[in-house]
């Protein structure tokens, strides 16, 4: 249940999530809705952006945990540190959880780092390039990577704005909505720059 959608370049993150919660299993042609305005995403400060798709009970657990820290002075390689360990002692739905983080790192580079529940919580962190740009999404119950080449990688060439890459993610998060009846329309976005 969920969709969640992170760009990452030079000078930026920004990701974006759907709004629906759906009952696990989720049934096919009738899924138990159990909201439609929950954000899987949190900026965590200014650096750093997380966002998540999967068991969101599960996630949200991870998340919570970093309110025992200050987290103004959380790095970006803390938070991860924090995420990894605490999701690998939550027990989680079968569909698991993806997690989705970007920001600046403790060096003022910005990086995106991806981990789940199927390779044991173990962070996959790419710095960003200048003049590209990292493109992640996740989808409990969709393969997005047809999705992010339509919507993401193939128009990045022409994005001139931080709006050009927000309509973007919009359209990305629609088209994975019209598939994928665990994803709804409703779009949050945070963003760190």
């Amino acid at each position: 249940m969920s969709a969640i959608l992170a760009v990452c370049g030079e000078n930026f993150c920004a990701m974006a999530s759907d709004g629906r919660m759906v009952e696990e299993p989720a049934v096919p042609g009738k899924p138990n809705i159990l909201t439609e305005e929950l954000p899987k995403l949190r900026k965590v400060n200014r650096n750093v952006c997380v966002g998540f798709a999967g068991d969101t009970l599960a996630a949200v657990q991870a998340v919570n945990a970093l309110d025992e820290y200050n987290v103004q002075y959380l790095t970006f390689e803390k938070i991860l540190k924090i995420l990894s360990e605490r999701m690998r002692q939550i027990q989680t739905l079968p569909l698991g959880v993806r997690f989705l983080v970007g920001g600046r790192g403790r060096k003022g580079g910005f990086q995106m780092a991806t981990f789940s529940t199927d390779n044991d919580c173990q962070p996959d962190i790419r710095p960003a390039q200048p003049g590209a740009y990292l493109i992640e999404g996740a989808c409990a119950h969709t393969e997005v990577g047809p999705l992010l080449e339509e919507h993401l990688r193939t128009g990045a060439e022409n994005w001139r704005s931080l709006d050009d890459v927000a309509a973007s993610m919009d359209a990305c998060l629609k088209a994975i909505a019209a598939r994928d009846e665990t994803a709804n329309d409703k779009v949050f976005r945070q963003l760190v720059y």
